[in-house]
């Protein structure tokens, strides 16, 4: 099973250049959405540093992510890049990480000035529902394999902390790579499901296009 992987690049651009850089990420998004696995990415300035832009993207899986990071087409962009990029910080998501999403990103096409940008709207589930989908991921998974235990007789024979190895070596790849991919899978819409982002989402989409009609208005 595939387990997607999550890319946040942090870089630190001159002030002055913003616009540039910004429309330099933007080329290499589109490159990299003409590569296999290549499931979507934006960009986003800074709050509190306009020099500071965040490039999210996702891949499949590592396979498909290693092929446009060893690109042609990536080394050349990245080359083109160089003048706009004083420092960047590079954090890929996958396994543990990756079993509960880094803020989305939505395009919001103004209707009255055509502009796009890219917010991140849905931050990562409460606490309480990553226990919850932790908890029904585990389950079953102790379930049977405290049901197997039981049929080995000679495991009650071995010592304390080599049963406790052996246990934990079959079931942490069990839970990483198939039981939560799985969970979280299915459990997504509900995961997503919280009014108060919901709200804070509208609230900040009608700022924005209320600032950006305001020119008109006038």
């Amino acid at each position: 099973m595939s387990t997607p992987v999550t890319v946040e690049v942090t870089r630190q651009t001159p002030a002055a250049r913003g616009g540039e850089a910004a429309a330099w990420i933007e080329e290499g998004l589109r490159l990299a959405r003409e590569f296999e696995g290549c499931l979507g990415g934006g960009v986003l300035r800074d709050a509190g540093d306009a020099g500071v832009l965040h490039t999210i993207y996702r891949f499949a899986d590592e396979r498909t992510l290693t092929a446009w990071e060893q690109s042609e087409q990536r080394r050349r962009w990245l080359d083109a890049g160089s003048p706009f990029v004083l420092d960047a910080r590079v954090q890929r998501r996958t396994g543990i990480e990756g079993w509960f999403d880094a803020p989305q990103l939505r395009r919001s096409v103004n209707p009255r000035t055509g502009l796009g940008r890219m917010i991140a709207v849905r931050s990562a589930p409460r606490r309480w529902k990553q226990a919850t989908a932790i908890w029904i991921g585990m389950y079953p998974v102790n379930v049977l394999s405290s049901w197997l235990i039981a049929q080995l007789p000679w495991w009650g024979g071995l010592a304390i902390p080599v049963r406790s190895a052996m246990l934990v070596s079959v079931l942490a790849p069990l839970m990483t790579f198939v039981m939560m991919p799985a969970v979280t899978r299915v459990l997504r819409p509900w995961l997503r499901r919280d009014a108060r982002v919901i709200r804070t989402e509208r609230s900040l989409l009608a700022a924005l296009d209320s600032r950006a009609a305001g020119p008109r208005s006038g």
